[in-house]
């Protein structure tokens, strides 16, 4: 806790560390509970310094849109690494797990879509070039999963069986040769959408805020539903398309479920890139359950 200490009353002379405690700790970042009511996160590394920055330039906007309690930065300061930080009053409600949608009540789940829904049209509204002026980047889904797929081919594939190895090739075979799945008109979006960045009020379970928005990115709106169909399952992300006025959200929820399946395929790379074998295997187990599924 003293280096914390330190750099917060280094940055920001006047403010006196009295208590902290850590709220949690990623790759990314390790965010504190300062006094009892700021949260302090601060960066681990470039990516997520330079995450922080993107967020330090287009929240002040969100924040005058979004219906949401979402973080506004009070502090914003240099470690001595030369990574960035931020401080913020904490947000009201509580903070869900990734499966916590497996626990609420439908009456409780139909709120929660409603919410969700309000708040993807306000972060949609946001104009494209202002959010690009701010730093969010524009991002070619079709460019970005070929890469991933070359280095799933070199690295994963001279691993794994020919099931496995078949399986992700027709999926991704399948997302890069349809047209229809590269023609939308890009938008703003969250980009992390999943349940332990909900913050809700304990007793009657309505969504009061949401944190985290370091993934922001300019692209398909689509890819907005990623962890919502990862974590909420595929009922609740079908309601919320229909909510949002999907005019097919079946075939929608075809395309989604391609994104998840990169999505276990980046996270397996990842774990053998930092050689942490619990990641490979997750994801594996991951993709094994979609063929399984498949399969019928």
């Amino acid at each position: 806790m003293l280096p914390i200490k330190k750099t917060i009353e280094k940055n920001f002379p006047g403010f006196v560390v009295n208590s902290g405690v850590k709220l949690g700790e990623g790759w990314m970042s390790t965010v504190f509970e300062i006094n009892g009511e700021w949260a302090f996160r601060f960066a681990r590394n470039q990516r997520s310094s330079k995450d922080l920055e993107k967020e330090i330039q287009i929240l002040p906007y969100l924040n005058s849109i979004i219906s949401f309690n979402i973080p506004k930065f009070d502090f914003v300061g240099k470690q001595e690494n030369g990574l960035k930080f931020v401080g913020y009053r904490m947000l009201p409600g509580i903070l869900l797990e990734e499966d916590s949608i497996l626990i609420f009540s439908e009456n409780d789940k139909d709120k929660l879509i409603i919410s969700l829904a309000e708040f993807m049209t306000d972060i949609q509204s946001i104009s494209t070039s202002l959010a690009e002026s701010k730093g969010v980047p524009v991002v070619d889904l079709k460019s970005v999963f070929l890469e991933l797929y070359e280095s799933a081919i070199e690295k994963m594939f001279p691993l794994f069986d020919n099931d496995i190895k078949r399986y992700i090739a027709t999926r991704f075979d399948e997302y890069l040769k349809n047209i229809d799945y590269h023609s939308y008109e890009p938008k703003l979006i969250h980009g992390d959408l999943s349940p332990n960045h909900f913050l809700i009020d304990a007793e009657t379970k309505s969504l009061t805020g949401i944190i985290d928005f370091g993934d922001m990115s300019i692209c398909d709106q689509d890819y907005e539903y990623l962890y919502i169909l990862e974590d909420c399952g595929r009922g609740f992300t079908h309601d919320l398309l229909k909510v949002r006025g999907h005019a097919r959200p079946e075939k929608c929820l075809e395309k989604i479920s391609l994104f998840v399946t990169f999505d276990q395929v980046r996270y397996i790379l990842e774990g053998m890139e930092k050689g942490i074998d619990s990641w490979v295997a997750e994801g594996l187990a991951e993709i094994q359950a979609e063929m399984n599924i498949a399969k019928g």
